[in-house]
């Protein structure tokens, strides 16, 4: 039975309300909770979400939210930090499992929305699908990004609040727990962790415009963890590397 596109407001652990779609077969065995990276939205960016959701509609029902702060969710892009994308993360699971017990569940995550997945890790999700991996420095992730931010015009403050304009024309801004949060994870461990309890692949863009080149060969060995390399960019916006990507993610989804 095919659902119509609904929409939610459910609130997070600090009682602001999360705005989250659903929308995709509502007799699927399974559920696809998709979990949208820094500063972006539910759609992801260049639509990518949008995407992914109308190719898994027949088989999977689908949740898609804005974090706080972001897109149509209440909140502050300042209060941002990843522990906190963690709690959305774990109120958006719980509200899912309440609504839809008898649907199992699966994550998509992309970019530094990896690591809301990955501090909550939890353990009766089947398969984690990762598309575009923070770098397994997050030393040389902070020096990356605040690079990017200077570049745009903006201003880096790690002990207050930093601004970073984006290309649509909008400023963001980052308080000092997204620094504190962020240089204290190490990924690999993260991910190693959660390898033991659930399916996990990681899809890397060879041509990633956003985080770089440099340390992603420290995901290959992860012991149970499927690593791919794809032709594309941050967000696989060319029409050939979008359709290999979601072919990926349906052979991995099938596993």
């Amino acid at each position: 039975m095919m659902s119509k596109t609904i929409i939610h407001k459910i609130p997070n652990e600090f009682g602001e309300k999360l705005d989250v779609l659903v929308e995709g077969n509502e007799g699927a065995p399974e559920m696809l909770v998709f979990v949208h990276g820094y500063g972006t939205d539910k759609d992801e960016g260049f639509s990518s979400f949008i995407d992914l959701s109308n190719a898994f509609k027949d088989e999977y029902l689908n949740i898609r939210y804005d974090q706080a702060g972001y897109g149509k969710s209440e909140g502050e892009d300042k209060a941002f930090n990843l522990q906190r994308a963690a709690g959305d993360l774990r109120s958006i699971l719980r509200w899912a499992k309440e609504q839809y017990p008898d649907k199992r569940v699966n994550i998509l995550a992309h970019s530094l929305g990896i690591f809301a997945p990955l501090l909550l890790s939890p353990e009766d999700v089947e398969r984690f699908g990762f598309t575009s991996i923070p770098n397994a420095d997050t030393e040389y992730s902070i020096d990356f990004l605040q690079k990017r931010i200077k570049a745009a015009g903006g201003r880096v403050d790690e002990s207050g609040i930093s601004a970073y304009p984006r290309s649509k024309g909008a400023v963001q801004f980052i308080g000092a727990e997204f620094w504190k949060t962020l240089r204290s994870l190490d990924p690999v461990k993260l991910i190693s962790n959660l390898a033991k309890t659930s399916k996990i692949a990681i899809f890397r863009p060879m041509q990633d415009d956003v985080l770089g080149l440099d340390h992603f060969d420290e995901y290959k060995n992860i012991e149970g963890v499927q690593y791919t390399e794809l032709d594309g960019d941050h967000n696989f916006t060319k029409l050939e590397d979008r359709k290999a990507a979601i072919d990926a993610l349906r052979e991995f989804l099938k596993k």
